[in-house]
Parts: C-alpha cells; structure tokens; sequence
C-alpha cells in the first residue's frame, strides 16, 4: 500500500489521458489495497477481542512483524484498527523484555512463544476496545458460469 502511494507521487501526468488513466489506476490499486489491509486488521482485530487467549501464534506472528503495524499506525487510515494491535504488541513486548532482563540474556523463539502463550491467558482485555461483529457478504458474479463451469468440467476430467 505505502508503496504504492509513493509510486502514486511519482507518476508524470504530462497532462496527457494516458498519464491520467495511469494515475487513475494507481489510485484504484491503492484504495482495493487499502480496503484489504483494513478487512485484514479488522480480522486481527476480532481474534484479539474476542479469542486472543486462543491465538498464540497470531500474537506471535503479529509482534515479531511490529515494526511493520506500528509503521501504519501512522496513517490515518488504520490508526482505529491499529489501536489494539499495538495494546496487545506493547503487553507482549514488555513481557518478554522483562523476562530477558531477568535472564540476563536474550531469549530463544520458543521462550518468548511461551511467554505469548502465558501472556495471552493474563492479557487484560479490558484493555481492548470493542468493534461491531464482522458481517461478511457475498456478492455472485452477473455470469458465475464463466467461471464455475470450466472449473467444474476440470475437476471431472
């Protein structure tokens, strides 16, 4: 997305069509883009609030890629849905930091796994601020036989 919107600076109009479709569609990537990411953290988001003492390796997998979310903290775009993410990455962080100061050492993935696991159960959801339940909706295709069709031939053949 940030890629994206930085490719977006740098396309040269020319104050042509062609290099206003070009922006056109750069901008149409990025908002699909930014409609994604959001769904995604939104995602996170209720596997936190609702299940996060179930998801250890979300929370893993989420603070060991912190630079990363506390990189979109800072847009706009994100920030309400960050919220949470970093609650829960600042926790964990501070859990592990203080067992390594303890140690005197760093730690290995598999201790700090277990101080997630154990963090997860002790986590203060309270601390959380709750979204609406995620509604998802399908949407058919105007010719969905275009696709299921060949796709239903191709697995009986």
């Amino acid at each position: 997305h940030s890629r994206l919107v930085e490719g977006l600076k740098g396309v040269d109009t020319d104050d042509t069509e062609e290099g206003f479709d070009e922006v056109s569609d750069v901008v149409q990537d990025a908002a699909v883009l930014e409609e994604v990411l959001r769904m995604v953290l939104e995602i996170i988001n209720s596997c936190f609030i609702h299940q996060i003492q179930n998801n250890p390796n979300l929370i893993y997998a989420v603070l060991y890629k912190k630079e990363m979310f506390e990189m979109y903290s800072k847009n706009p775009a994100f920030e309400d849905l960050l919220h949470n993410i970093l609650n829960v990455v600042t926790y964990m962080s501070s859990r592990a930091e203080q067992e390594a100061e303890r140690r005197g050492a760093s730690l290995e993935v598999a201790q700090v796994q277990q101080i997630v696991r154990e963090g997860a159960h002790q986590f203060p959801k309270e601390r959380l601020i709750k979204f609406g339940e995620l509604k998802f909706k399908y949407v058919e295709e105007e010719e969905p036989e275009e696709f299921f069709i060949p796709y239903v031939w191709g697995c009986t053949s």
